[in-house]
């Protein structure tokens, strides 16, 4: 019996490894090139409309007084109201930036909200009825 030669099985073997160690390269390395993905840019025509304009804050007028009950108290009082019964639905109080609480509407009502030992910031938002918002007090008390 003749011996076969191995070097044909030993080229072809090599040839197989060769492929596999360069796909095995090129699939194990990113390309350096970027890739460019291309959005759709979309335009819509104008339509027209117009957004509608904020709600306008009535012309009336709330006064209010604040002053300090030691040793960190805030008192707030509606000194004042021309505006029409069911114009104002809230009056937001805020001390230092933090809200605190409500302060009723109507002239003579006052409330105390907690504040700190020094200079407070105090603020009153008056919320409308047709959905207008206006800083109706804004004051530092000490």
């Amino acid at each position: 019996m003749a011996k076969r030669s191995r070097l044909p099985l030993i080229i072809i073997g090599g040839i197989i490894l060769l492929v596999i160690i360069v796909a095995a390269v090129f699939l194990l390395n990113p390309s350096s090139q970027p890739v460019k993905i291309q959005v759709p840019v979309i335009t819509l025509p104008p339509t027209g409309s117009v957004a509608p304009p904020a709600p306008q804050a009535p012309s009336c007028t709330i006064a209010i007084n604040g002053q300090k009950v030691p040793p960190s108290s805030i008192e707030l009082s509606v000194m004042a109201n021309n505006c029409f019964a069911g114009d104002i639905t809230e009056l937001r109080v805020s001390v230092n930036g933090v809200q605190k609480g409500m302060l009723d509407v109507s002239p003579g009502a006052n409330g105390i909200f907690a504040g700190t030992l020094g200079t407070n910031s105090v603020t009153v938002v008056a919320k409308f009825a047709n959905g207008a918002e206006k800083i109706v007090y804004m004051g530092t008390i000490a």
